[in-house]
C-alpha cells in the first residue's frame, strides 16, 4: 500500500505544481486585490502540501515497519464499491443543488460520505456534517456574501 501512497503523494505533488505554474501564467493580482489566479493557485498549493505531507508519513511508516510491508490490492471488490459510490454521490451532489439548495444538498452529500468512508455510528457523521455545513455558511454566505442557490427551503 505504501508503493500507492508514494506514487499519489508524486501525483498530487505534480498536479498542483501544473496548477500552481498556469495560475501565475493568468494573473495572480495581490492578496487585497486577488486576480483570475489567486483561487486556482491556492488550490495548487494546497495540493503540494498534501502531497508533501502524505510523502512524509509514507516515508515516515515505512522506517517504522524496517520493510515489513501488507500490501494490498487496490482494486478490490469493496475499494470498487466506495469509488462508484462516491462518484455517484458526486454526481447527485451536482444535480440535486438547484433542487435542495447548497447547504441541504451540501450536509446530505457529507453525510453520506463520512458514514461511506468509515462505518461509525449516526452521531458522530451527523455532527461532522452539520458542522461542515455551517462552517461553509458561515465562510461563504456571512464572510464572503457569496450567493448559492437556495432550493426547497430557501436556505
Amino acid at each position: 500500500m505504501e508503493r500507492y501512497d508514494r506514487m499519489g503523494s508524486f501525483f498530487w505533488l505534480g498536479l498542483g505544481a501544473a496548477i500552481c505554474i498556469g495560475s501565475i501564467q493568468i494573473r495572480l493580482g495581490s492578496f487585497h486585490r486577488p486576480g483570475p489566479g489567486f483561487m486556482p493557485f491556492l488550490s495548487g498549493a494546497s495540493m503540494m502540501l498534501f502531497g508533501v505531507i502524505l510523502m512524509v508519513s509514507t516515508l515516515r511508516r515505512a522506517d517504522n515497519e524496517k520493510g515489513e510491508t501488507k500490501d494490498t490490492k487496490l482494486w478490490t471488490k469493496q475499494n470498487w464499491m466506495g469509488f462508484c459510490l462516491t462518484l455517484l454521490a458526486l454526481f447527485g451532489y451536482a444535480l440535486l443543488m438547484d433542487f435542495l439548495g447548497f447547504y441541504t444538498t451540501t450536509f446530505l452529500f457529507l453525510f453520506f460520505l463520512f458514514k461511506l468512508t468509515e462505518p461509525k455510528k449516526w452521531l458522530m457523521p451527523l455532527v461532522l456534517a452539520g458542522a461542515s455545513a455551517v462552517l461553509s455558511y458561515l465562510i461563504f454566505s456571512v464572510w464572503l456574501m457569496s450567493q448559492f442557490p437556495g432550493g426547497l427551503f430557501g436556505f
